[in-house]
């Protein structure tokens, strides 16, 4: 009934060209959109703080990109005299210092927890070897997910 005399009061409204008044269904559908709105937010709000990822899973994230970038990009391009030096062998080199490079990660970075999303700052670059380049990575940790958004190297 409360369906027909809205669509009643709509037609008659439309009709007369008159402004209606329908406060009390108004008032009752933009209650029952700010509900679940704020039931929507706080799944979401909920979501989002049981799935931002920890400092194990930031390590291992770190950690496989570090790995990835150095045999693809800094072994091949080693002078021949370093490679002659690794034995050729310089990937499983880097395989062989995980270890110590998950433990320098774990050093070097500090998380800010924002419940919802974690930021990530970590500095990389081998301790007392001026002469090499350290990098600042900062990466956003959300949704079981990680997002570098600024890495720099400093020398």
């Amino acid at each position: 009934m409360v369906a027909e005399s809205k669509h009643l009061t709509y037609k008659i409204c439309a009709q007369t060209q008159q402004s209606c008044y329908l406060a009390p269904y108004s008032l009752v559908s933009m209650k029952l959109s700010v509900l679940l709105g704020t039931v929507l937010l706080a799944i979401a709000t909920a979501a989002l703080v049981t799935t931002n990822p920890g400092p194990e899973a930031y390590i291992r994230y770190v950690s496989n990109q570090a790995e990835t970038y150095l045999t693809e990009e800094i072994c091949p391009d080693l002078p021949p005299s370093i490679t002659e030096l690794l034995g050729g062998q310089c990937g499983e080199v880097v395989q062989s210092l995980q270890p110590q490079l998950d433990t320098l990660i774990r050093d070097r970075t500090q998380r800010f927890n924002l419940a919802i999303a974690s930021i990530y700052r970590t500095s990389l670059g081998i301790p007392n070897f001026p002469m090499l380049p350290q990098y600042r990575v900062e990466t956003l940790g959300i949704a079981k997910r990680f997002i570098t958004y600024r890495a720099t190297e400093e020398r």
